[in-house]
């Protein structure tokens, strides 16, 4: 089956994937679903960044959280993103840059992750959030590229 719509389709194979996985892991099968969420969390971010950062929404961080999106908590000493835009921006330069720590509960499971962002040697902004969380905001960015691509 061919890309018709790249962003579009991208976008809709990407949550198709993430659904795969879910599967198999109730199934009992050894799969790695933060390593796959992450994986598919860096190409939603990157891959469409080039043509659709711009028409990204300024939506401010308060309307996102009455529609739902997780938000990361950010560190110490770090000021929150101020709308969809800035999020995006700031969690795409994160991933791309491997500036990400995987932190366990205790029992052998990935549960938080540490992104953070840096500019010119020095750290500008870090926040954590869960799987959960990831994974809520890219399922979100997936309805928000579906939606845009439609519409144009």
């Amino acid at each position: 089956m061919m890309y018709e719509q790249v962003i579009r389709d991208f976008a809709k194979r990407t949550l198709g994937n993430m659904r795969v996985i879910d599967e198999l892991k109730e199934q009992g099968r050894e799969v790695y679903e933060v390593t796959q969420l992450v994986n598919s969390t860096l190409g939603l971010l990157v891959f469409p960044q080039q043509e659709y950062v711009k028409r990204i929404p300024n939506t401010p961080l308060d309307q996102l959280t009455r529609d739902g999106w997780p938000v990361p908590k950010v560190g110490k000493g770090f000021d929150q993103v101020q709308d969809l835009n800035q999020l995006i921006r700031y969690l795409r330069n994160a991933i791309a840059h491997f500036n990400i720590e995987f932190i366990g509960d205790g029992q052998d499971q990935l549960h938080l992750l540490r992104v953070w962002n840096v500019w010119r040697g020095k750290k500008t902004w870090e926040a954590e959030l869960s799987v959960t969380d990831l994974r809520g905001i890219a399922e979100r960015f997936i309805e928000l590229l579906m939606r845009e691509v439609r519409s144009n």
